[in-house]
Order: C-alpha cells, then sequence, then structure tokens
C-alpha cells in the first residue's frame, strides 16, 4: 500500500505495509493511506526517477 506523511515539511509518499506506523522519513506519526491523485504522483515519480537514473547509467 502507498502511504503520505501528512507533517507539515514531509508530504513523503512511501510504499509499506499495514503495520508501518511511522513516516520513514521524519519518524512521525501522521500518516495516512495516499488518495487516488497522490498514489498516481507516486507512481510518476518513481517511472521518471527509472529514466533518469537510465540515462545517466
Amino acid at each position: 500500500m502507498i502511504y503520505i506523511c501528512l507533517a507539515k515539511q514531509c508530504h513523503f509518499l512511501f510504499i509499506g505495509d499495514a503495520s508501518i506506523q511511522t513516516c520513514p522519513d521524519c519518524g512521525k506519526k501522521s500518516i495516512r493511506a495516499a488518495t487516488a491523485a497522490e498514489r498516481m504522483e507516486f507512481f510518476r515519480r518513481q517511472t521518471e526517477l527509472m529514466h533518469t537514473e537510465r540515462r545517466s547509467g
């Protein structure tokens, strides 16, 4: 499942399972399941990152 951190300065999107309770980036407990739009953004970023890594490799 994809989650988002709701901390004011974080907003980290990440993959986790049901046991996840804190943001792996900032450590705050203010996380929730990502909305459809946030999941789309997550996959867009992942795809962009893969293309960037291939070009620089």
